[in-house]
Order: structure tokens, then sequence, then C-alpha cells
């Protein structure tokens, strides 16, 4: 097993120290900044979300009404921000350990998949009723979810693959899409291309390339790296981010070879990690409880500009425009809650 390096688990250290007393996120840790430098996010706002303990899962957004969508997985429910307004207006109780959700605008559907029992439930993005629950298998382990415009359909992480529902007519695609063995994690769709790059951390912790069109599998390995879970995409230079938790790192790879280009120490327990194309940064949340921030310098060269502390268990969220959200678990006295972090223009 590999050493975590002393400076990582330092900076670890410090963040979950600064964190644990106070629910206030502290001051940026930024090394490279100069005393007048505006840190590259900043707290704007923070929106209450009662009623909802335990963990967190990921986030879809439909920015044209200002909502978020969160599957509340500790609390077996879907919660529906309205960001706008600074609060709740739905919560759909009764999930079975729901972890991925998407939006698709397309059909004004919100689509959720239950992890305990292999489904995936589908909404009206109106009126918030079911619509349909889509039987995957039982050990199927439902996660991650992605829409594909071209195709209209929505793809689902499940064990041994992706599966595929068709976004119209709410049926599972025959002929799930099939890879190594594993739990399928965090998964990205090349539009450009045909190719889903899907981290399979329990089948040691490589990367399934599959093409959609012929079905052909290939494999990347991550040079010791271990426990690959979130991944972004950065299609126009042809690089893909993956975060691993053993140790933790982002490690960047050439999406036409394989190979791996660079690697930057981050924050632990990362779950999600997103890519701002405009500014040419990479944000991963780090469940320590920082959020790490990589400036790419050119497609080759990255370097870790800041840690942006926030506290223990923020470790999914979601990025779009000029914000980046965060889930804040519940802690003691205080509700869950979602973190606005901006982006100075």
């Amino acid at each position: 097993m590999k050493t975590v390096p002393a400076t990582v688990s330092l900076i670890g250290f410090v963040a979950i120290a600064l964190s644990a007393g106070c629910r206030s996120a502290p001051a940026a840790d930024t090394p490279s900044a100069t005393q007048h430098e505006l840190p590259p996010l900043q707290l704007i706002q923070r929106i209450p979300v009662p009623n909802v303990t335990g963990r967190i899962d990921h986030f879809t957004a439909y920015p044209k009404r200002r909502l978020l969508i969160f599957a509340a997985l500790g609390n077996n429910s879907m919660e529906i921000v309205n960001t706008f307004e600074g609060k709740v207006v739905q919560s759909i109780k009764g999930l079975n350990e729901p972890q991925g959700v998407v939006y698709v605008p397309e059909f004004d559907k919100i689509f959720v998949a239950n992890a305990g029992n292999g489904t995936v439930n589908v909404y009206d993005g109106k009126t918030y009723a079911l619509r349909k629950s889509i039987a995957l298998g039982e050990e199927s382990d439902t996660d991650n979810l992605r829409w594909d415009e071209a195709s209209k359909r929505v793809f689902v992480g499940i064990v041994g693959g992706v599966a595929m529902i068709d976004a119209a007519t709410e049926a599972h695609v025959e002929n799930d899409l099939k890879g190594s063995g594993g739990h399928s994690e965090s998964f990205q769709l090349e539009k450009k291309g045909s190719r889903i790059f899907v981290n399979v951390p329990d089948d040691s912790s490589v990367i399934n390339v599959i093409d959609r069109k012929t079905g052909g599998l290939t494999k990347w390995e991550l040079n010791g790296a271990k426990a690959n879970y979130p991944m972004a995409l950065d299609e126009d230079d042809h690089r893909l981010f993956v975060v691993t938790r053993r140790p933790p790192l982002l490690v960047v790879l050439d999406t036409d070879t394989g190979k791996e280009v660079a690697r930057v120490p981050v924050g632990g327990s990362c779950d999600d990690v997103y890519f701002d194309a405009e500014r040419k940064r990479i944000y991963a949340l780090g469940g320590e409880g920082f959020i790490s921030v990589i400036q790419q310098n050119d497609p080759n060269h990255y370097a870790l500009r800041t840690n942006i502390p926030t506290t223990v268990g923020v470790r999914t969220g979601i990025f779009f425009g000029t914000s980046l959200y965060v889930g804040v678990p519940a802690a003691g006295l205080e509700p869950a809650q979602i973190w606005n972090y901006g982006v100075p223009e």
C-alpha cells in the first residue's frame, strides 16, 4: 500500500480541525496567492434543508427554474430546492437508498436511482408525481445517472456495467453495456464520440472504456492509485480527471492513449469533481472538509491553487454557471444545508 504524502495528511488534518467546531466556512488556505487576491470560490449563500438526516449523495439541476435536486441517501428522500427563494419546495420520501439523480429538460422528467432495490424512479418535472418505477434488478446497485441528448437515453451505473433507459418511453433498453465486473461508480459520456469512461474501484481500481456503438471494452490502469470514485471530462483537450482516495489524488489521463499525464494531491474522501471549462479549473469536493481547486495551466500541467475549507462530510455537489453548490449534512442542532460558492468574475 502506498503511503499518503505527509503534506496531504497535514492539509486534511488542518481542514478537519477548522471545520469540526463550527459550520461557518473558514477562510481559504491559499499557498500561492497574494494577500489581496480573491479566492477562486466565495461562500455567498446558505440554504437550510430541514428534516433531512444522514449522507447527501448526488445532485442535478434545472437552472431555468433555479432548481437544485439531490438524493438524500441517508434520509431515503429526494429534495428539490429553489435557489432563488432559498428554500426546499418539495421533498419526496419513501425512496430506497437513492444515489444518482438526473433532470432531463427535453421531457421535463426527473430520474432517481434507488440502490436499495435496483430501481430507477421517474417523476414529472412540474408536479413531481411518480410516473414509473423501472426495475433493473435487485443486485444492480443503481448509482450514477447521465443524460445523453443525442440518443435520448439515461445511462445508469450498475454492477457489471452501464444500463440504459429510453427517456421518452421510460423503458429499460435491452443489452446493457458490459464492463469488466464490479460496481460502476462515476462515469462520463463523450459528446463527440461513442465512448463511456467508467470508474470501477472494486475491480482493481481500473477505468472501463466502453464503446456505446460496438460494446467494445478497454481497461486503463491507475498506476497504484486506488479507490477511484469521482470523474470529470475535458473533451476538447482530451483529458480525463479521476480522483482517488488511496492516496487522495487528482489523476489526469490522456483520453487518446489512456496514459497518465499528471497527478496532484487533493482532499480526502472526495465523491464529486467538476471541470470549469471557462476558467480551466478542477473543483474536487473532499469529505475531509475542503474543496481542492486545481488550475489547468495547459493540458499537461496542473497545480493546486488553493484548498477552500468547508466542513466534514461535504463531498457532493454540482457546478454550473458561476456557482458550485455543495451538500452539507446535518450536524448537532444544525439542519442539513446547501452552500453556494460563487466564482468571482
